[in-house]
This record gives C-alpha cells, structure tokens and sequence, in this order.
C-alpha cells in the first residue's frame, strides 16, 4: 500500500472551515509563539504513517495470493457476493 503525501494546505478550505480550523499555541525555549493547526498536526500524523509504511520490510500482503484472488475472481472461478460484502463491512466498521 503506498501512501502519497500532500502538502499542508493544499487541499483548498472555505472560509467558513477555516474559520471553525482549530489552532493552539505553544511557547518554545527561545520565548517564541508557535502556532500549530489542526492541519499541521494531521499532515504530521500522516507523515508519520508513511514513513511507517515505508520502513515495513516484512510486508503483511502475500502478493502472489492476492495475485491468484484477482485472477480467480476475473475468471469466474470464484464469485463474490458484494451486497453480502457491503453488509459484512458496515457491521465490521459500526461496532
């Protein structure tokens, strides 16, 4: 699974929602402000989570099978029942 960053504040925001943007201030030891938004903290928890991604060398997908699922599935061999797949992912996700 590959992750793309973005840069903070390149998803464009309405006035109304940056407005409502949460910001919060710290002090820092030279006696400076720093404000952080809630953007910054989101990009800093995704960057975070790509560089996890990028640093997993162990790899939880077995590809081949995904591999051998994708073709089975293409060729009819095996069928997929998607209104029961949809019901099983929002009990999974509601819970």
């Amino acid at each position: 699974m590959k992750i793309t960053p973005t840069i903070s504040g390149s998803n464009p925001m309405s006035t109304s929602a940056t407005e409502r943007a949460t910001t919060s201030t710290a002090q820092t030891s030279s006696g400076s402000t720093l404000t952080i938004s809630a953007d910054d903290i989101t990009q800093a928890g995704l960057q975070s989570a790509q560089q996890t991604l990028n640093n997993d060398n162990e790899g939880d997908v077995d590809y081949d099978k995904v591999a051998r699922m994708q073709a089975a599935i293409a060729s009819g061999e095996m069928q997929v029942d998607t209104n029961q797949l949809a019901s099983d992912m929002l009990s999974y996700f509601q819970k």
